[in-house]
């Protein structure tokens, strides 16, 4: 009974100051943002309605936490510069929250190519290179001692299509480099990937239906030397091919690659302010950046509270609650993993539901219900990750019984 009561001694509290900056928004559209009392800008690292801390996965009231983050990592900042991040926690840099649904990196000693288990032909390989964290010998070179130098990897597997990935620098030429994936009956060029000069960039090829992969490079001219780290084979999850930015190192044994998810969890310590939030009408503001043209989800609730990018109408965005549903025409959102996605959305008690994306209005609908029990909700994906967006969660923000104008949506979404 005193937990009860504290609980709605402390709704009502939040709901009051929602409502002050409500009125506030009204008179300055300027302050908009300030109509949000919880809100959480993972590229800032700042938060308001309650604590954000990182590295760790504590049950201690913070506004979100990661269920899933099982793995120590390395995920580059805003200025891509890598960073090593913790094994639980939300996976955060000055990018903001990544995510890439969970995968198995199948491939051994990703660092270490002067390891038995990379077979060399006319290649040198010394384990001397800092690695894309800046530790000292933990990445390799490979200089080729003669023309088309090989070193490759065998590891059994069921047919299955690979994506296999590498961090990877020039040390010296400028000759073509290839990767496999299926001992060398086919090679892909990768020569147009190795952009980083003096600092590593990612290059990656994928190839379906291979049966006992054997992956590695080929260097082409004689007397050229590249630096490696991070090699990682692994079967794409989602059916969408493209390279993680979370990059692991693995040694003698292969790794769990688990996927980052921020959730809001009625079940979580007090104030659980977002989930109480997202338990009534609501406004809402999401911003990403995506890898995923379709079916990503932005914020998903266990029932009724969704906000998506159409499985259907490419580029279509839409938030639902239950029955009603806001949507955008197609074409509206932005996949390359660059585009910044702005969405912004409210429901009313009423029914009515609206949102818009990146300048673009949805429709008007008015029957909006809301979904009172609702247990939790994650960001930009779900609980097994076959709707991440494959990229980065910049800010998301939340206030009770909001309404905004279409000129208020279209600023805040523009």
């Amino acid at each position: 009974m005193a937990w009860s009561a504290g609980f709605r001694q402390a709704e009502a509290a939040y709901e009051e100051e929602y409502l002050r900056k409500k009125r506030l928004a009204a008179v300055d559209p300027f302050s908009l943002f300030a109509s949000f009392g919880a809100d959480v800008d993972f590229v800032a690292g700042t938060a308001i309605g309650g604590s954000q801390p990182y590295g760790n996965n504590t049950d201690d009231g913070r506004l979100f936490r990661d269920p899933t983050n099982t793995v120590a990592c390395f995920l580059p900042n805003a200025l891509g510069v890598y960073q090593t991040l913790a094994s639980s926690g939300i996976r955060r840099t000055t990018k903001g929250a990544y995510n890439y649904p969970s995968a198995t990196v199948r491939n051994l000693w990703g660092g270490d190519l002067t390891n038995a288990a990379w077979v060399k032909t006319n290649m040198t390989a010394l384990k001397d290179q800092p690695g894309v964290d800046g530790t000292a010998n933990a990445a390799s070179s490979l200089l080729a001692t003669a023309a088309d130098a090989t070193v490759l990897q065998n590891f059994v597997l069921a047919s299955s299509t690979q994506l296999y990935q590498v961090a990877i620098k020039r040390l010296i030429g400028t000759g073509p480099v290839s990767m496999t994936v299926d001992n060398g009956v086919t090679w892909t060029d990768i020569t147009a990937q190795i952009t980083g000069g003096a600092s590593y960039a990612v290059a990656y090829m994928v190839q379906a239906a291979v049966t006992n992969p054997t992956i590695g490079f080929k260097i082409s001219t004689s007397g050229d030397k590249i630096a490696v780290d991070c090699n990682m084979s692994f079967a794409p999850p989602a059916a969408l091919s493209v390279p993680r930015e979370d990059l692991v190192r693995t040694a003698g044994a292969t790794i769990l690659n688990s996927q980052s998810r921020p959730s809001a969890d009625i079940a979580d310590a007090l104030p659980r302010t977002f989930i109480t939030i997202a338990r009534g009408p609501f406004a809402f503001y999401h911003e990403c950046t995506s890898r995923r043209p379709t079916g990503g989800f932005l914020i998903t609730g266990a029932t009724g509270i969704f906000v998506s990018v159409d499985a259907a109408s490419a580029g279509a965005v839409k938030f639902s609650a239950n029955s009603g549903l806001s949507q955008t025409a197609a074409g509206v959102w932005k996949s390359d993993g660059v585009g910044v996605n702005r969405v912004a959305g409210w429901f009313a008690a009423d029914g009515r539901i609206k949102m818009a994306c990146n300048g673009v209005l949805g429709n008007l609908d008015t029957d909006a219900t809301s979904e009172v029990a609702l247990d939790h909700f994650d960001l930009s994906t779900n609980g097994a990750g076959t709707n991440s967006l494959f990229s980065w969660t910049r800010r998301i923000a939340m206030a009770p019984n909001i309404e905004f104008t279409d000129a208020q949506l279209l600023q805040m979404a523009p």
